[in-house]
């Protein structure tokens, strides 16, 4: 079909107009990315700025430090502090009994009776209970040694006070003794013994080689221990050793082994 001049017109004219659209498509890009830009720059804080300061300031400034150190170096400085010490005290033990030489038993009877007396407490009480409390038989001695008065068989103050005068019936009328020779000097010695329930006290009229001395009583004056006793003092004796010495050098009770040893030579 032939084509008028009109018709060309109109196609070139189509042609003309089609082809900007790529251009209007980048147009429309930078558009977008530079209100992104934008949005993004809110987020972003100022970029700091080194701020110089005057070098007349700084000299200034130098200057002062120097003059207050100038200053100071005539002051006395401050002394330093030295740590405190501590003096630890060792425990206080007591006298102690020379199994060889025996020749202060007068002071450790002073200190034995360096209190003021009464009933025993703690542990010393429960030993005086364990060992006095019951009822003499007229052979020396007790019976109903576990019966307590106290709720549950527990021990009540009046046990307590009944095992205390048991102990020094004891000491008058040489009951429970743990040996029955008396080497003839002024003195009893209470003792701390041992066996399979524990410790138990006794009392005896010789050195006790090979026992834990506690105390010493003046037989001809029993009441002035009872009177002036310090407990305490018994109770630090209990954590010492046995009293070795004279002539004594070995274990003084029997040993299975050693008796089986004798037998069989």
């Amino acid at each position: 079909l032939a084509q008028g001049p009109g018709s060309q017109s109109r196609a070139g004219h189509f042609r003309m107009t089609s082809v900007p659209r790529p251009l209007g498509l980048a147009l429309v890009l930078a558009i977008i990315t530079q209100a992104v830009f934008q949005a993004l720059q809110t987020f972003v804080g100022p970029v700091a700025t080194t701020v110089r300061r005057p070098a007349s300031l700084s000299v200034a400034r130098r200057a002062e430090e120097e003059a207050a150190e100038g200053e100071g170096e005539g002051e006395d400085e401050p002394e330093e502090r030295k740590p405190k010490k501590f003096k630890i005290l060792s425990p206080f033990r007591g006298l102690d009994l020379d199994g060889d030489n025996l020749n202060n038993l007068e002071e450790w009877y002073q200190e034995t009776i360096s209190g003021k007396g009464g009933a025993p407490k703690g542990f010393i009480a429960d030993l005086v209970l364990r060992s006095f409390y019951g009822e003499w038989l007229q052979n020396g001695w007790l019976t109903g040694t576990h019966v307590r008065n106290g709720p549950n068989n527990q021990a009540n103050k009046a046990d307590f006070q009944t095992a205390l005068k048991n102990m020094r019936i004891a000491f008058e009328n040489d009951y429970r003794m743990e040996s029955q020779i008396d080497d003839g000097s002024e003195w009893i010695w209470l003792v701390a013994c041992q066996n399979g329930g524990g410790l138990y006290l006794r009392h005896m009229k010789e050195v006790p080689f090979g026992y834990r001395p506690l105390a010493l009583i003046k037989k001809n004056n029993i009441g002035e221990f009872f009177e002036k006793v310090n407990w305490h003092i018994l109770y630090i004796r209990i954590h010492k050793w046995q009293l070795w010495g004279g002539k004594v050098r070995n274990f003084p009770l029997p040993i299975v082994w050693k008796q089986k040893l004798q037998q069989a030579r």
